[in-house]
């Protein structure tokens, strides 16, 4: 225990002032009065005996010096430090990530409170105790390596900043305890808005976490998000947008759409604490324009994940080479119907001019395969001939068997996207393989008559039916729909490729470019980050684009983060224990003198006397 401004301590001298009263007291004065029938009326409880006033007035001085001694250990800084030979060395140990960026009331980030409770803490150690300090979101940094220069942890502490990235905190905790072990006994001082199940530790450090949430969370935040463009309509899209929201009780939230910072559309709903809500909206806009969504709510308190940026994908035309010994009129007219607006090029060509020597973004294979299967090109295969490669079908004898009674294992997958699949009748010339790197997609009484899969990095759709053999699928809908929706599957790396990617923060991008540079959606530069050996982590929100012509964006997405945790700031469990209270103990000093005001207010001044 000791003081860090000593020199305070001089007004502990103003304990005399209340000891020279109660010591030497005035006599009560005699005053003759004519009468004592007014005195004999007072109620009974102010008649009190001389032993208990004495008793009140020790008491009384009691109250007044320990108030006196309160003021006086807060004015000269109190603090505690460990026993002598308890602690050897201490890892400090700050959550860094979006959710410690939440507001109370009075604009105080939970970090800043984090780092408030870190320097009371140390206040109290000692200067021959060595002091580390890391910080995490999703990877842990030292951000400050074992000294016992306190002035270079205070430096340290001021240069945290909030990182919009998702928080793991069961690897940065070993590492903490694993980086404390080295010196022991030590400390893991573990400042987080909340602390997960403390995993086995080693048994000559003691982790003493302590959370600093917020009392009373409200937040809506942008989890999930996705943009395709939709089959047929060249030039529209549909992003998925996935909204979340933490707090006690349902929150109402617009959600804005932005097309070059222009509002285009507002959705407004109520969020249920705990669950998801899950939006798809229409996207009409040109290529090269940027989407912006921003979720808003009275109150909301982290602002890290309330935007999602995003480029509208380039509208070039994939490639598309059908291969087939003879044209099918069917096929034909609906290729036709899906490059009609631009969205495909389509080349028909026969067996003979396989390979093709210009590249192609997808192959289709009808009633044909190659002798080698192609493992570096995107397939679709119509009425497989045989089996190859990752297409395991068998050819039923005969004209095939007609199926109106197909089930769908998998109806939601992006294959049968807007396909009637209850209405159709087709003609089953194939039974693909139940097991195997494809999925079942559709199942007819002689086993799956079509499967999609990815094999090692290659997406394959096969269909096992002759569509100009089948009842009324070529002349439905549905099957236009279907081809599309294979082609934008199997393709949906290349659109990737094309300025699509909206990633995590914190996921690692690889590129063929040697710088990345982050832009505001006017083309504005807001910074840029070197590239090493081809890869960089993105370490914020936004647009970004590299010198080799890549562009994506980048946003939190994190349902952990956007949900807040509530309680109160407070030592949790793992810190209790003998000498659990150090540090500064001004806050606790300060709440004793309120205390002791009270209790005296109520033991002296509860009873007035008129």
């Amino acid at each position: 225990m000791r003081f860090l401004f000593s020199n305070q301590l001089a007004w502990a001298l103003a304990a005399l002032v209340p000891l020279v009263l109660y010591l030497f007291r005035r006599k009560p004065r005699r005053v003759p009065v004519s009468s004592l029938i007014f005195f004999k009326s007072l109620a009974r409880e102010h008649q009190e005996s001389a032993w208990l006033r004495r008793l009140k007035r020790l008491l009384s001085l009691l109250l007044t010096l320990l108030v006196i001694a309160g003021a006086t250990g807060v004015l000269a800084r109190l603090v505690v430090s460990p026993a002598a030979g308890e602690v050897r060395s201490v890892v400090v140990l700050i959550d860094r990530s979006a959710s410690m960026g939440a507001k109370d009331g009075r604009g105080v980030t939970r970090l800043a409170a984090a780092v408030a409770g870190v320097r009371e803490r140390l206040a109290g150690l000692p200067g021959a105790v060595p002091v580390m300090l890391i910080a995490f979101d999703r990877h842990a940094e030292i951000v400050v390596p074992k000294t016992f220069d306190r002035r270079a942890v205070e430096r340290g502490l001021d240069g945290l900043e909030v990182a919009p990235q998702e928080g793991d905190a069961p690897p940065a905790l070993r590492l903490a305890a694993q980086l404390a072990e080295i010196e022991t006994p030590a400390e893991v001082w573990f400042a987080a808005d909340s602390v997960p199940a403390l995993a086995e530790q080693p048994a000559k450090v003691r982790v003493r976490p302590f959370a600093v949430p917020l009392s009373a969370p409200l937040n809506v935040g942008i989890t999930a998000f996705d943009l395709r463009r939709l089959p047929l309509e060249f030039g529209r899209y549909e992003a998925f947008v996935q909204l979340q929201a933490a707090g006690p009780l349902p929150v109402e939230t617009k959600l804005e759409v932005r097309i070059d910072g222009t509002l285009t559309a507002v959705r407004e709903l109520t969020l249920k604490p705990g669950t998801h809500e899950n939006l798809l909206l229409p996207i009409e806009a040109r290529t090269g324009r940027v989407l912006s969504l921003r979720a808003l709510a009275a109150g909301d308190q982290l602002a890290g994940d309330d935007e999602v940026q995003a480029r509208i994908p380039e509208a070039r035309a994939l490639r598309v080479v059908w291969v087939s010994p003879v044209a099918d009129p069917f096929t034909q007219l609906a290729l036709t119907a899906l490059s009609h607006e631009g969205e495909l090029a389509v080349f028909r060509a026969g067996p003979a001019a396989w390979p093709p020597k210009e590249s192609v973004d997808v192959a289709i294979f009808q009633n044909w395969l190659p002798q080698e299967w192609p493992a570096n090109v995107p397939v679709i295969v119509i009425n497989p001939p045989a089996a190859l490669g990752p297409v395991q079908a068998v050819r039923l004898s005969g004209n095939g068997l007609p199926v109106d009674n197909l089930r769908a294992p998998r109806e939601r997958h992006a294959l049968l996207h807007g396909v009637a699949t209850a209405r159709l009748i087709l003609t089953q010339t194939a039974v693909l393989a139940a097991e195997g790197a494809l999925e079942p997609l559709w199942t007819g009484p002689a086993g799956p008559v079509l499967a999609a899969g990815e094999v090692q990095g290659q997406r394959v759709v096969v269909m096992g039916f002759s569509p100009e053999q089948s009842e009324n699928l070529p002349l439905s809908a549905s099957y236009p729909l279907l081809l599309g929706n294979a082609i934008q599957w199997t393709t949906q790396a290349v659109t990737a490729q094309l300025g699509a990617r909206c990633l995590r923060t914190g996921d690692t991008l690889t590129s063929q470019g040697t710088t990345l540079t982050w832009v505001q959606p006017d083309g504005a530069k807001l910074g840029q980050t070197r590239l090493r050996n081809g890869w960089v982590a993105l370490d914020r929100a936004g647009l970004w684009q590299t010198d080799a012509g890549e562009m994506g964006s980048a946003a939190l997405l994190s349902a952990r983060e956007t949900a807040l945790p509530a309680g109160t700031a407070a030592v949790t469990a793992g810190a209790a224990g003998p000498g659990w209270l150090r540090g500064d103990l001004a806050g606790p000093l300060l709440w004793m003198v309120l205390g002791v005001l009270l209790v005296e207010s109520w033991l002296f001044h509860r009873h007035a006397v008129y």
